[in-house]
C-alpha cells in the first residue's frame, strides 16, 4: 500500500515542479497544453495552478460553478493532489480554455486505496484526455466549433460526472448534462461527428442534446 504523498512526514520536501511531483508518485503527467504548463506554480502543499484560485482542488464543485457563472474566466490549469482525512484523497487535472472546460478528479493516495488499479485508471483517463484535446484541436482548426461554444466535461469518482456543450450566452446552470455512462467513447465519437460536419454546424442542438 502506498503512503499518501499529500501528507508527508514533517521535514519531508516535496518535488519543486508539477511534473516532478507526478514522477514521484509514478503517475503520468496530465496533458496540460504547453502554453499553460510553463505557468504552473505551487499553490498548496501538493498542487499547482497557473493562477491564484479561490479553493483547493478537492472542492470539485467550486471549479464547476466558476466556469458556469464566469464563462469568460481566463484560461487556466490546475494539477496535483489534494484531500483530507485518511481516504478522501485524489489526483486532479482541471483545464479551462477556449472550447473546453475539463475537470478530472480520481482517487489517489488514500490509506485504503490499492495503488496499481488506481494508477492504471489514472493513466487511462489521462490518455483519454489527451485524445479529447487532440480531437478538439482538429475540430477547431477545421472551423467546426462555433464561436463561444465550449465542451464541458466532468469526470469525478467522488462528485458529479457527465458532459455537455454550452453555447455563448447560454445559461450553463440550466443546460442539461449527458450521462456519465460510456462518456469517454461518447465524447470522442461526438468530436468525430463534429469534424465530419455532422454536428455543431451553426451551434444549435449539439449532438447528444437534441430536442
Amino acid at each position: 500500500m502506498n503512503a499518501p504523498a499529500r501528507e508527508p512526514a514533517v521535514g519531508t520536501a516535496l518535488p519543486g515542479t508539477a511534473p516532478a511531483l507526478f514522477v514521484s508518485e509514478e503517475l503520468p503527467f496530465p496533458p496540460v497544453p504547453a502554453a499553460l504548463a510553463g505557468a504552473l506554480q505551487a499553490q498548496g502543499r501538493a498542487w499547482f495552478a497557473t493562477r491564484p484560485v479561490g479553493s483547493s482542488p478537492y472542492d470539485f464543485h467550486y471549479f464547476l460553478n466558476e466556469v458556469e457563472t464566469q464563462p469568460d474566466v481566463a484560461d487556466y490549469a490546475v494539477v496535483g493532489f489534494d484531500g483530507h482525512g485518511t481516504n478522501s484523497w485524489a489526483v486532479h487535472f482541471y483545464l479551462v480554455q477556449k472550447g473546453i472546460a475539463l475537470f478530472i478528479k480520481l482517487p489517489w493516495g488514500g490509506a485504503y486505496l490499492e495503488p496499481e488499479p488506481a494508477r492504471a485508471q489514472i493513466t487511462e483517463m489521462f490518455d483519454w484526455a489527451a485524445a479529447l484535446l487532440s480531437q478538439l484541436k482538429r475540430a477547431e482548426s477545421a472551423g467546426k466549433i462555433p464561436p463561444g461554444m465550449r465542451l464541458h466535461v466532468a469526470a469525478s469518482r467522488f462528485d458529479h460526472a457527465g458532459w455537455r456543450w454550452v453555447a455563448a450566452g447560454q445559461n450553463a446552470a440550466e443546460t442539461p448534462w449527458n450521462p456519465a455512462g460510456g462518456m469517454r467513447a461518447a465524447v470522442l465519437q461526438e468530436l468525430e461527428g463534429v469534424i465530419a460536419g455532422r454536428a455543431l454546424v451553426d451551434g444549435a442542438n449539439p449532438q447528444g442534446q437534441r430536442a
